[in-house]
């Protein structure tokens, strides 16, 4: 099948590596390769692969750059390959793609595509998580840092832990109405945000649910325990932790605030309603993926 790969070569830590002549020399599959430009330019250059006879369309970058390439792909007959190279890479490594990028390339040469849910947010389409409250101020810090990689997202978040208030939420899942004061509320389509901090340690994206974690205020003598649950794939038994699972999820708060979409920080009003859209995108995964 034909590919086109669109190359953010200002992604994470792979942007003075010569992706293009790794490709050329790795994929054995008719393709095409072409820096990913503005996000205005994507309509139209997506329009065109398809029409060209492109199938694949590669997303080659980080979370950001998958985002903005998968949004456009779903519901479409367009399938979308990973090959990441930023500081988190979230959906890649819950689809069990390889970080390294020659063994990325040579994993997913096969050519196996899989069906995977996504979900919207007031229309707006995402793939992996969403959230608002200390992760999405994170995020909008962590845009703004200047440099990327976990040790950045962390110092951004400690920066910030100690000031950070929790707010009130009116939370609506499938009609079921909870009112709740939380530091956090992310709702995952996927298991993590990346660098395998597994906000939803059970999520899979063929179940036609979101889950949604939300965190209740924690002292700073307890955020250590929380975050080495994160890192470790169990922060669903944490105390102050409580998981839900819906289709549709409505999240109401006294304001509108920061948000964030697949990390991507913007700010969105006061009500929130996120809905899965079932085996809404197709995704190439590596021949010996897990379960996804």
């Amino acid at each position: 099948m034909k590919t086109l790969f669109l190359v953010n070569a200002r992604s994470g830590a792979n942007r003075r590596r010569d992706l293009t002549a790794l490709i050329r020399e790795t994929w054995e599959h008719e393709h095409e390769i072409l820096a990913c430009g503005s996000k205005e330019e994507l309509d139209d250059v997506i329009h065109s692969a398809a029409t060209g006879g492109v199938r694949i369309i590669y997303a080659v970058g980080g979370d950001g750059t998958v985002h903005e390439v998968a949004k456009r792909l779903v519901n479409t007959d367009l399938v979308l390959g990973i090959l990441p190279t930023g500081s988190g890479n979230g959906l890649a490594r819950h689809l069990g793609v390889p970080i390294e990028p020659l063994a990325s390339l040579r994993a997913c040469g096969d050519l196996r595509i899989e069906t995977i849910d996504t979900a919207t947010v007031n229309g707006t389409p995402f793939v992996n998580a969403m959230g608002v409250g200390f992760d999405a101020w994170v995020a909008d810090a962590f845009a703004d840092a200047g440099t990327r990689g976990l040790r950045t997202y962390v110092r951004a978040g400690l920066r910030g832990l100690a000031r950070y208030q929790a707010e009130e939420y009116e939370l609506t899942i499938d009609g079921e109405m909870v009112r709740r004061s939380a530091i956090v509320i992310a709702v995952a389509n996927a298991s993590q945000y990346g660098n395998n901090a597994r906000i939803a340690p059970l999520a899979s994206v063929q179940d036609g649910l979101l889950d949604v974690t939300l965190i209740e205020r924690a002292s700073l003598l307890r955020m250590p325990m929380l975050l080495a649950r994160l890192f470790a794939g169990s922060l669903h038994r944490a105390r102050g932790v409580t998981m839900f699972r819906g289709r549709t999820i409505t999240i109401t708060r006294s304001s509108s605030g920061s948000a964030h979409l697949d990390g991507e920080p913007l700010t969105m009003p006061e009500s929130l309603t996120i809905a899965i859209v079932p085996r809404s995108l197709k995704v190439i995964v590596p021949r010996a993926a897990r379960t996804i």
